[in-house]
């Protein structure tokens, strides 16, 4: 008869857990283009959009994100690239500084910013992206606090095909 001795059961311990470590350190590639739904999504800004394309380029641990809302026939573009490690990334621009990051909480992505205006206000956006529906929708979940705006966002959007 063939026993395995303790250091085969070790071994095959050890493979066991590094096989699920390396299942649960898989993290969603939120990588496509994305169609804003507005039915579906729940927005409390201000602006009146008319449709949007969120368009991202994810390669872990790089982030590239974009989107265009079409707003009063005029297109409003924002784009930024960051590494989802938590490492800070300072925007100067006339007028503002940006302190953003990216983090993973689990299988979400985490935005944090943090604006501060030339005249000292300051405003704090968090937004949490999901993927849901088999890795059709794209949700994110936004928390905006500002001197003169205050809201909460989810936007809804398709995987376009």
């Amino acid at each position: 008869m063939n026993r395995l001795r303790p250091a085969g059961f070790l071994t095959v311990g050890l493979l066991c857990v590094a096989g699920m470590a390396s299942l649960a350190a898989q993290k969603p590639d939120f990588s496509g283009t994305w169609v804003l739904n507005l039915d579906k999504s729940r927005l409390q800004i201000e602006d009146k959009i008319e449709s949007g394309t969120f368009t991202i380029e994810h390669k872990e641990p790089d982030f590239r994100f974009s989107r265009v809302f079409v707003v009063g026939g005029k297109d409003d573009a924002v784009s930024y690239a960051l590494t989802a490690d938590g490492r800070e990334k300072i925007v100067k621009e006339p007028g503002r500084t940006t302190t953003s990051r990216l983090y993973w909480d689990g299988d979400v992505l985490v935005l944090d910013e943090r604006i501060v205006l030339g005249d000292g206000r300051e405003a704090t956006n968090v937004v949490r992206y999901s993927l849901r529906d088999e890795g059709k929708s794209l949700v994110a979940e936004e928390k905006f606090r500002g001197p003169r705006h205050k809201h909460d966002n989810l936007w809804v959007a398709e995987r376009k095909t």
